[in-house]
């Protein structure tokens, strides 16, 4: 026996389906996936399901954010958090997802797990629900502008929602035990442009980074205006190293935009990653002074914090 039909006998074994992406939503499953996958996702024509998240709401939201991040480039892994199937309550139906590039082939890992974890899922289950929920509000623009979640200008969150969700991630962090970063973006001069060609002009740049932050940044970032010329962005998901990549990318395209009357618009960006029990408040905290290094430091550039 080969040591690829091994491994995949190991992988078997231990209840882990690897799939391989070909291209965008196309994936083929490498090897004879497990029993749980094969029970759960069912074969067409007696060829394994290369498409689960037809039959998972849970694998639907996901395969959006790992749809992102391969196209991105992205290097690491990528988590779904632990979740549990509908109407599954048995004490091996706990899975994980994850999105992974190995050896330069972009792979999306499905395993099941061990009796050890039960526990641990039930009390998740009631925090996936929540999950759902939020991230479909998310995808229905006129509820939350009937919530007034909404900026009347940008179309992307207030302040006042971007707290709340803040506060909730800040949860979800703890119980799934994921990194969560955070962006705070300033328009240099702001106020000079204004005075100079008008508060319509204004108006016109705060809507133009708002489409651009919800082109650029994935499905599952939170993104709003938090007041006058200041955005901010959490990451859930990634760490510092990430963020700042983005952050980056944030910059330059900002940088590249073109407006009548106006050479350029820079916008100054501070980058944080969420320290292990400390408030929101805080975090927020260090997220704003590092926009104030940046600004000190000449404008149009990233700071950390």
């Amino acid at each position: 026996m080969d040591n690829e039909n091994v491994a995949y006998n190991i992988l078997h074994h231990f209840g882990i389906a690897v799939l391989q992406r070909l291209g965008p939503r196309q994936y083929i499953v490498l090897g004879e996936p497990p029993p749980f996958y094969q029970a759960l996702f069912p074969s067409i024509d007696g060829t394994p399901c290369a498409e689960p998240w037809q039959h998972s709401p849970m694998l639907e939201l996901f395969i959006g954010d790992a749809e992102q991040f391969f196209e991105q480039d992205g290097y690491g892994t990528l988590s779904s958090g632990m979740w549990q199937e509908d109407g599954k309550t048995d004490r091996n139906s706990a899975m994980l997802a994850t999105a992974t590039v190995l050896d330069n082939q972009q792979l999306l890992i499905i395993k099941i797990l061990q009796e050890d974890f039960y526990n641990h899922a039930s009390i998740l289950r009631k925090a996936r629900e929540q999950l759902l929920e939020k991230r479909m509000l998310s995808h229905n623009l006129e509820i939350f502008k009937k919530k007034s979640m909404v900026d009347g200008l940008t179309k992307i969150f207030n302040k006042a929602t971007f707290w709340e969700l803040l506060q909730d991630e800040i949860k979800r962090s703890h119980i799934l035990n994921y990194p969560l970063s955070m962006l705070f973006i300033d328009i240099d001069n702001f106020k000079t442009i204004n005075d100079t060609h008008g508060h319509l002009a204004g108006d016109t740049i705060l809507q133009s980074l708002g489409e651009l932050f919800i082109k650029t940044l994935r499905r599952s970032d939170i993104v709003a205006r938090y007041g006058g010329d200041e955005f901010v962005v959490l990451i859930p998901h990634e760490t510092q190293k990430w963020a700042s990549e983005v952050a980056e990318k944030l910059r330059q395209n900002a940088a590249s935009m073109k407006f009548p009357k106006i050479s350029s618009v820079t916008v100054s960006i501070g980058c944080t990653t969420y320290i292990s029990g400390e408030s929101a408040e805080n975090f927020i905290f260090r997220t704003d002074k590092a926009v104030y290094e940046a600004k000190e430091q000449g404008r149009n550039k990233v700071c950390y914090g």
